[in-house]
């Protein structure tokens, strides 16, 4: 039997560029020694046999086979770029080969057989994800075919949450630990998963990430996540908020007795001296995830391009905005509030300075909850 995840439910709010270069990397390496650019002799150098260093990380690039390479990626492509995109991909390789020596650390103590595979570091990927992300939905693909009770081949997908197929494949290492048998190092899985668990749960403790799905923490403490969530349909559908065009109505040219049908109107050209419209960014929200005291607004811009941004808040409550530096229509972004919560939203007093094409502005920042965006006024 086959058993496949294809896909996990999240939203990414950054693309995982590391996650992609570490596929490509590890596959290169499986590719250059098929075909003799890496020669047998270097290759063999590598497999994790005592405790050497360049053993211990460069067995997470070898793969015994084409099938073996390609399992170990679509896991380390599905989970590693729902955890790269959480963590950074500045930090993710270097979580990533940590995973891994702790991975061959584990399977030299336990067992000592000459291993090699990126499966011990997948799995530590593996173990951050149930611990970021353990109720998302996991889309699977699985196949069997067992001629010998009159089964002829059958496929097909489903959906499970998280938790409940990676619980599955950690009591399928532990089987294999306590009855042995086969070339698979589950002592290198099980390694690798509990480390990654562990640095998952410090890197929520310590806030070092924001999430926005509920954690294997708050499914512990049956800690409500407030969350104004929508999927790409309903984003699709909602009205674009106004722009500057609204914001400085106009006369209709369609109406203008200058206009004739065919005739195409001159632009109009902005006088000297006279100032352009000012710019106006609407933050239109997407997901909203409260914990604690702490309020993390992730939006898309549907207004004007901004630059130089600054956030700030009342008394009492600090603001934070990312990307503060360049905000471009139709980008994404966040904002994190601390020391408020998601019902006092509507009245919470913000101020934003930014520069648009013209000058310095200074403008409140209001929460629409109805239409669920921010405008400046």
């Amino acid at each position: 039997m086959m058993l496949m995840p294809y896909r996990m439910e999240t939203t990414f709010t950054r693309v995982p560029y590391s996650n992609a270069v570490l596929v490509a990397i590890i596959s290169l390496v499986f590719f250059f020694i098929a075909f003799g650019l890496i020669s047998e002799d270097a290759a063999t150098s590598m497999v994790l046999q005592d405790w050497d260093l360049g053993q211990m990380i460069g067995s997470m690039f070898l793969h015994g086979g084409l099938f073996h390479l390609v399992g170990n990626m679509i896991f380390l492509w599905i989970f590693g770029n729902a955890v790269c995109a959480t963590v950074g991909n500045g930090i993710y390789p270097f979580l990533y080969l940590f995973l891994g020596l702790c991975a061959s650390a584990t399977h030299l103590i336990f067992d000592g057989r000459p291993a090699l595979g990126a499966s011990g570091a997948i799995n530590g990927i593996v173990g951050m994800a149930l611990v970021l992300f353990p109720v998302n939905r996991l889309k699977c693909w699985y196949a069997f075919f067992m001629p010998f009770a009159g089964i002829a081949w059958k496929s097909g997908t489903f959906i499970a949450k998280t938790y409940w197929m990676v619980s599955a494949w950690v009591v399928f290492d532990v089987l294999g630990i306590i009855f042995g048998g086969g070339t698979t190092a589950h002592w290198a899985h099980i390694g690798g998963f509990v480390i990654g668990l562990v640095i998952a749960w410090a890197l929520i403790l310590f806030k070092v990430i924001d999430t926005m799905d509920p954690t294997l923490l708050d499914v512990f403490t049956g800690r409500p996540l407030e969350r104004t969530q929508y999927d790409l349909n309903e984003l699709a559908s909602m009205p674009v908020s106004p722009s500057v065009e609204e914001a400085t109505p106009q006369k209709s040219i369609a109406h203008s007795p200058l206009h004739r049908p065919g005739v195409k109107p001159a632009q109009p050209q902005t006088p000297p001296g006279v100032v352009k419209p000012e710019a106006f960014p609407v933050l239109r929200v997407t997901n909203i995830v409260q914990k604690g005291s702490d309020l993390v607004i992730f939006f898309a811009n549907d207004g004007d391009p901004v630059r130089d941004i600054l956030l700030a808040a009342p008394e009492g409550v600090s603001a934070f905005f990312q990307p503060n530096t360049q905000l471009a229509r139709r980008q994404m972004g966040s904002m994190r509030l601390t020391n408020v919560d998601r019902k006092s939203l509507s009245t919470l007093s913000l101020s934003i300075t930014y520069l648009d094409a013209s000058e310095k502005r200074n403008k409140q920042l209001v929460f629409d909850e109805a239409k669920q965006r921010f405008t400046v006024r």
